[in-house]
């Protein structure tokens, strides 16, 4: 496991660099969008990994769980019901759109989380 935490780590901080890379490179209309994917998913995948095995959770993990999950589930719901009805989808959509703004604190949060476990 030991292993495992400090890959991550370096992980964290490749995609978290790749990510904001990705914001000043971007050429579309929705500039920036690049950085929540680039650097939520490597985050969410890892989070999940700890989540199941027997690591040390610390108060930012649970808020960085308490926060994105949500938004990774509605984001999910919404590409598999949001065509189905016009108040489902403005339901899914709400609550990414929230997210929107704190995403990039809480990325930062959880790369430092990660320092703080493989460090400690």
């Amino acid at each position: 496991m030991k292993t495992f935490i400090k890959y991550d780590f370096y992980i964290q901080i490749l995609f978290l660099i790749t990510g904001i890379v990705s914001v000043f490179i971007d050429e579309s209309y929705i500039r920036g969008l690049s950085f929540y994917f680039l650097v939520g998913i490597p985050q969410i995948v890892s989070y999940i990994i700890k989540l199941f095995f027997d690591v040390e959770k610390s108060l930012i993990f649970f808020i960085y769980g308490f926060f994105i999950i949500p938004v990774w589930i509605s984001l999910i719901l919404y590409l598999l019901f949001g065509s189905y009805s016009y108040e489902l989808s403005n339901l899914f959509i709400a609550i990414p759109f929230f997210g929107f703004f704190y995403s990039p604190i809480l990325a930062l949060l959880y790369t430092f989380d990660c320092y703080k476990l493989y460090k400690f």
